[in-house]
């Protein structure tokens, strides 16, 4: 799914500037799906352009102007169809799992530093994600619930897989010749 269709969605449950677009991405799906602002903002203008969505300037003293978007009735059919598509299976990006595909060219300390650092890096996810399911899970429906605990779940089969294959890697030799 595209941006564009993620901030209709977004948008369907009201209007959001793009900040509260920005954050929205971050604080309800930004594990699976995060976009920068680089992203929120030629995706809203295209939007726009597209009759998708309005946007209403509101005036504010001492501050810049806020900028509100709004969904249009044809940016609501439009998010309808669009979640109604097949699935596409997911392209996993890990640059975790690229370091670690490349694990043996670094030295036996390296190595061991680098699984150490994946499995902190991986628990730091989970504690913000835990955190910040702890504050927002009153508001969630139950397919927001089973997002969130998905991601959990995720991040925890991570870490026990890691910790699980990480001394049978740490035990092959750094290194040493060309592949």
């Amino acid at each position: 799914m595209d941006v564009k269709t993620i901030i209709l969605g977004f948008l369907s449950y009201g209007e959001m500037s793009g900040y509260d677009i920005k954050q929205a991405f971050t604080n309800s799906i930004g594990f699976f799906y995060d976009a920068s602002f680089g992203a929120i903002y030629p995706a809203l203008r295209k939007l726009e352009e597209e009759g998708y969505v309005t946007k209403q300037e509101i005036i504010q003293s001492g501050k810049p102007n806020k900028i509100l978007y709004r969904i249009t009735e044809l940016g609501k059919e439009t998010f309808l169809q669009e979640i109604q598509t097949p699935i596409i299976p997911a392209v996993l990006r890990s640059d975790m799992l690229v370091k670690i595909f490349f694990g043996k060219s670094r030295n036996e300390k390296e190595q061991k530093e680098l699984m150490e650092s994946c499995i902190e890096v991986q628990r730091q996810v989970l504690q913000q994600s835990l955190s910040t399911f702890k504050k927002l899970e009153a508001s969630f429906d139950e397919y927001q619930r089973f997002c969130w605990e998905y991601t959990i779940h995720h991040l925890e089969s991570t870490i026990a897989f890691l910790e699980q294959k990480s001394s049978t890697l740490l035990k092959q030799p750094a290194y040493s010749g060309s592949y």
